[in-house]
């Protein structure tokens, strides 16, 4: 092991040497500037050697353009550049030259990721077609497939012969169960292909041979073990034989997360010894734990007391040893105290009066922290009271705990459902199952709130009292639930602290964002708080952001001009809280302003003003690009409209995809429909949901913000408002929508309201149901919506004419055309065409 003073430049001081090469290259930045990029590019000590390496030996790849050096390089870079640095520069792509991260090698350059998956892909002759191009995927023989073959090829052979390998093997379970079991193991096609794939070689992989196949095997022989079949072994880990789960692979098989640790042991470098490799030297050597707690490479002098050795980094890129380390003060998650806390950095940051509870074990005599206590109230710690035995009450051999209900050993289900564990609650007399400090959760729930609003006697502030009644108006299970999640106690206490009324906008100030939808939500829901956008607030924020990390200025100011008054202005005059903005809307006007920015860049790096901007340059720009750049259109037709191009241009529409792919067989639709129409075993709203995608063909977006003003009742039965004339629907489908029009609570914990109109409330309070959730559900029985949507929509649009299709399913008349051109279009024209051969 080299000496202190044997060390390369790099290892001894990385700091030094990255500072020294960044201020000579950009002198006006700043040390302070400069430490604080370092120390968002490379926040450890492993990846700052890396970048004083490549600096060290190259110094000029920070103002050469060279796409050469570690990757690091480039993203420090980057960073530089959105810090203010003018005179560092980009390194382009080895191979094309356009300036985007360089993640390959080719030689000694590096290249973009493009050039590196056509440089790295594998061209073998298709088995099928028989031409030469990329290897997309391989059949159960090993042949080589291309991409377009692979596309189509039939999926349905695939399960059919996972199913077959199944009966073969007499689970004793139905098709219809053993579908549901392959379809929640394998949910993806791809996965469906590798299991058939691997039972076709290896037919022995469900009879005790598990630990040679995929995960997704595994998780099949769980599902089936779990239903009870018969024949399906789940296979322990073939390293240790313990029957756990299989997460991981070692050696080629699947074994437990531990194994894979223990096994990987190496000689190391320093000492010889053949132990767990811990780290690596500065020139990449295997070292133990020992010693790389002495390699000198890994030592820094300590930011407080001065003297060198091993350091451990904090937040402000200062590195204390472990006799100087402090805990950073945050809000504990459990007391609400501000205090030197573990887990500052997180969501749930807690001290050490709540961490560390230590008392001696009554098993081991230990003084350890205490998990549990018996039924004398003696302490346990964790390893005296989890233990694996015959539990005293179903006489099963599990895991079970020493509990307070007797001095006997009980698993966790006889333990909940003990009838010892029922006291009387000391605040209502209630016998219960106490919930915290002896309490039942009927009192615990107020209790806990009145600690967390209130002050050191309980009082909760008038200002904060509609909070708290929003709160304690739940149920008192949940909202203890809610209050144990990571970071809900927390943050009570923050808006305690305030002392200010909550506000839309108090709530935008406190931090992290995230905590506070949930709870803005249900205050909005119990009417504490006004209703607002959501969506249009976020992005209002998103924007201004965005436009604040804009470094020119002219640019910053078209930007704001554009995105002002062409979209922000229109959005909020048509959106409104009952009419609230969707999130593909917002996402579109993202994706805009990011490619009218970049758009507005490349202007600038090809020396081409704004103004002069030319055909040819918008040509130019699309063709290098990808088909988002495609979204700039609507700022350089609003630049042109308001001459800020002078020329004039013409900026073509996005190309349009591949549409109308619908379901492989129309049999499929209808025995989808006939599934959702007569189980009763599938939920309401995932039968409802499914029927008007596969019979009225609407988007799941609309199905989403469906409301109870558009369930009709007349004279002749139940009607349902798709479009401007109400249709009459089927049974059950009826009184499908009629149970949904009477049940609107939702599966919500807290904030649980029928002041709302939403036909699908959601999860959230105030909410409908999301459309990405409803496309999962639906997706689980088998029913890809966008296919199903168009299968239904090219058979209605054969049956009846655009006109009526746009009337009563609320599509417009020009998406009403063309799908009546989809489906009647080619079959009309080739009648005609065959009627005109017969003549003559």
């Amino acid at each position: 092991m080299s000496t202190a003073d044997e060390l390369p430049g790099y290892a001894a001081d990385p700091d030094g040497v990255i500072l020294r090469a960044v201020l000579c290259a950009e002198p006006a930045l700043g040390t302070d500037v400069v430490a604080r990029v370092v120390a968002q590019v490379a926040p450890d000590r492993t990846r700052r050697r890396r970048l004083a390496r490549g600096l060290q030996e190259d110094p000029g790849l920070l103002t050469s353009g060279r796409p050469q050096g570690p990757r690091i390089v480039g993203d420090l870079i980057a960073a530089l550049r959105r810090a203010g640095a003018v005179r560092v520069v980009p390194a382009g792509c080895g191979s094309c030259g356009r300036q985007r991260p360089l993640p390959y090698i080719k030689g000694t350059v590096r290249i973009c990721g493009t050039c590196g998956h056509r440089r790295f892909s594998r061209r073998e002759v298709c088995s099928v077609c028989g031409v030469a191009r990329s290897v997309a995927r391989r059949d159960r023989q090993g042949r080589s497939q291309c991409a377009q073959c692979a596309r189509r090829d039939d999926p349905d052979q695939y399960p059919a012969a996972v199913l077959a390998h199944l009966a073969r093997l007499d689970t004793g379970l139905d098709e219809a169960t053993l579908e549901e079991v392959l379809r929640q193991a394998a949910p993806k096609p791809f996965a469906v292909r590798r299991l058939a794939n691997e039972l076709e070689a290896i037919p022995s992989l469900l009879t005790g041979d598990g630990a040679r196949g995929s995960a997704h095997l595994v998780t099949l022989l769980e599902l089936l073990n779990k239903l009870g079949a018969r024949n399906a072994v789940v296979p322990p880990c073939p390293w240790c034989g313990r029957a756990v789960r299989l997460t991981t692979t070692h050696g080629g098989l699947r074994s437990c997360s531990w194994c894979p640790q223990r096994l990987r042991v190496e000689r190391c470098s320093a000492c010889g010894e053949e132990r767990r490799v811990y780290g690596r030297s500065h020139d990449g050597q295997r070292l133990c734990r020992s010693c790389h707690s002495r390699d000198p490479s890994n030592h820094a002098p300590c930011s407080r007391c001065g003297r060198t050795g091993e350091v451990r980094q904090t937040g402000d890129h200062a590195g204390v040893c472990f006799a100087c380390e402090r805990l950073p003060v945050a809000l504990c998650s459990v007391c609400g105290r501000m205090t030197p806390c573990y887990r500052a950095d997180t969501d749930a940051p807690r001290c050490l009066e709540c961490s560390h509870r230590h008392e001696e074990c009554s098993g081991c005599g230990r003084r350890r922290r205490v998990v549990t206590r018996t039924a004398e109230g003696e302490p346990l710690c964790g390893s005296c009271h989890v233990i694996i035995k015959t539990c005293a009450r179903c006489g099963h051999e599990t895991r079970v705990n020493t509990r307070r209900t007797s001095g006997d050993a009980v698993c966790d289900p006889c333990y909940r459902n003990d009838p010892a564990r029922r006291q009387p609650c000391p605040g209502c007399g209630t016998i219960a199952i106490p919930a915290r400090h002896g309490l039942c959760e009927t009192c615990a729930a107020p209790d806990r709130l009145r600690e967390l609003l209130g002050d050191d006697h309980g009082i909760v502030a008038p200002v904060l009292e509609p909070v708290f009644r929003a709160l304690a108006g739940g149920k008192p299970s949940s909202v203890l639930e809610w209050l144990n999640r990571p970071g809900r106690a927390a943050l009570l206490s923050q808006i305690r602290n305030t002392g200010m009324p909550v506000t839309h906008g108090m709530l935008d100030q406190l931090t992290p964002a995230d905590r506070t939808r949930q709870l803005r939500m249900i205050l909005v829901a119990t009417h504490v708080l006004p209703e607002r956008d959501e969506q249009l607030a976020a992005l209002e924020r998103w924007v201004s952001q965005f436009l604040k990390n804009t470094t020119d200025p002219v640019e910053r100011r078209l930007l704001h001009a554009f995105v002002t008054w062409h979209y922000l202005r229109r959005l909020r005059r048509k959106h409104h809280p009952g009419r609230p903005l969707s999130p593909h809307t917002a996402a579109n006007v993202r994706y805009c302003l990011a490619q009218s920015a970049q758009f507005l860049q490349w202007l600038r790096e090809h020396g081409a003003p704004l103004a002069a901007c030319s055909q040819h340059d918008i040509d130019t720009w699309l063709a290098e690009g990808t088909v988002m750049r495609f979204k700039a259109r609507g700022f350089v037709r609003w630049a042109a409209r308001h001459n800020h191009i002078r020329r004039p241009v013409t900026f073509p529409p996005m190309p349009s995809g591949r549409p109308y792919r619908t379901l492989p067989d129309d049999a499929d639709r209808w025995r989808l429909v006939h599934r959702f129409l007569h189980d009763d075993s599938i939920a309401a709203v995932d039968r409802v949901a499914g029927l008007l995608v596969l019979l009225y063909g609407q988007p799941l977006t609309k199905i989403a913000a469906l409301t109870t003003d558009q369930v009709l009742t007349t004279d002749e039965g139940i009607r349902l408002a798709l479009g401007p004339h109400p249709v009459t629907v089927p049974p059950p489908l009826d009184q499908l929508l009629i149970h949904l029009a009477e049940d609107r609570d939702g599966a919500l914990a807290l904030g649980r309201s029928t002041d709302h109109s939403w036909l699908l409330p959601g999860t959230h309070p105030g909410r409908p149901r999301s459309p990405r959730q409803l496309r999962t559900r639906l997706a689980s029985y088998g029913l890809p919506s966008r296919r199903g949507r168009n299968s239904a929509l090219m058979d209605l649009a054969a049956q009846m004419p655009p006109a009526v299709l746009s009337e009563v399913l609320g599509v417009s008349i020009g998406a009403a055309t063309g799908w009546a051109a989809a489906a009647g279009g080619p079959r009309a024209q080739y009648a005609a065409e065959l009627s005109q051969r017969s003549k003559s």
